[in-house]
């Protein structure tokens, strides 16, 4: 069983779908049940991305697109460190290069 096929595993309701985004800033989205990972990224952006959404799909409620919002900006830095422990927690401490 691959990585993504444990995060794939934690979230049943989920589909999860490789998209290649030829941008540095795009990682992946969510859209009702289904999660979006750019593959252009490094794979354990693929992994970090999949918890990412998925705690966004648990967790959020409403239109959460306008990022100059207070509110949603401090949401997304809640959802990025959630998904970093969650990581940590299955996977062990990234190997950054």
């Amino acid at each position: 069983m691959t990585d993504l096929e444990r995060i794939e595993d934690m979230y049943p309701q989920l589909t999860f779908y490789g998209v290649e985004v030829k941008s540095p800033h795009y990682h992946g989205h969510i859209q009702g049940h289904e999660v979006y990972i750019n593959t252009l990224q490094p794979d354990i952006d693929w992994l970090e991305t999949a918890i990412h959404e998925a705690l966004h799909f648990e967790f959020d409620s409403g239109d959460c697109s306008d990022t100059r919002e207070l509110k949603i900006i401090k949401n997304e830095g809640w959802t990025r460190r959630q998904a970093r422990l969650i990581y940590t927690d299955l996977f062990g401490l990234p190997d950054l290069k």
